[in-house]
């Protein structure tokens, strides 16, 4: 994916102060049901990332794969698809986690077919470690948008296994971006050390805000946006 042309696009998308100032129209429940293209999905995700997701999509080339690691219902996975012409998709969970909130794969599968999108993603049931190889992400990977565990080791492990599934450059959204009390996550923290490890180049496009963890008006529970290229 090319990264300057995403820049461009999100630049034209989210002004500098959508992009870093809580937007008052999404506070409302009902205004923000107007920015949702599936509202009835439970999920984890404020209209802006929604927004940005199908945006990362919709400008990978043709040959080069999406990938999701951290499915929860579908509704970041069926955002990210709707309206955009198909790319080679892939999806990874294990609904380990969020088992009260009827987090299963049939939950998936039939919020997918719903929206006429279960033929257009080739899922993983499993733990991600597992799903990223060749053997099971055979397209090169220009998108990846990681939601899954974001404990150190986890974080860790999401951007060291990809890394060979790359394309030549790719786009990298790590989700829970910001380190606080009511996340406990390590997600920066975790990618940055993997960032300065690496012998691939990396570099941080955006880090996008949230004021906690759920802000609808912003970024959730804030953003990483990512580079990757191996030259």
């Amino acid at each position: 994916m090319n990264h300057a042309l995403f820049l461009e696009r999100f630049q034209q998308r989210f002004s500098p102060a959508v992009a870093s100032q809580p937007s008052p129209a999404l506070e409302d429940p009902e205004l923000r049901r107007l920015f949702d293209p599936c509202p009835e999905v439970q999920g984890m995700s404020s209209p802006k990332k929604l927004r940005l997701l199908n945006l990362a999509y919709g400008l990978l080339p043709p040959g080069e794969a999406w990938l999701e690691i951290g499915t929860f219902h579908g509704k970041s996975l069926i955002a990210t698809l709707a309206g955009q012409p198909a790319r080679p998709c892939y999806a990874c969970d294990d609904f380990s986690q969020f088992g009260d909130h009827g987090n299963t794969l049939a939950t998936l599968r039939a919020n997918l077919a719903a929206h006429q999108l279960a033929d257009r993603v080739n899922f993983f049931h499993g733990d991600f470690r597992r799903c990223l190889t060749e053997q099971h992400v055979y397209h090169p990977v220009g998108g990846y948008f990681f939601d899954g565990p974001h404990d150190y080791a986890s974080q860790y492990d999401a951007l060291r296994l990809v890394e060979p599934l790359l394309a030549d450059e790719a786009l990298v959204i790590v989700d829970d971006w910001r380190r606080a009390d009511d996340s406990g996550s390590e997600a920066k923290a975790a990618s940055e050390d993997w960032m300065a490890r690496s012998t691939r180049r990396w570099r941080t496009l955006m880090e996008l805000p949230a004021r906690y963890n759920g802000d609808q008006a912003m970024w959730w529970n804030g953003l990483g946006v990512l580079w990757c290229s191996k030259s």
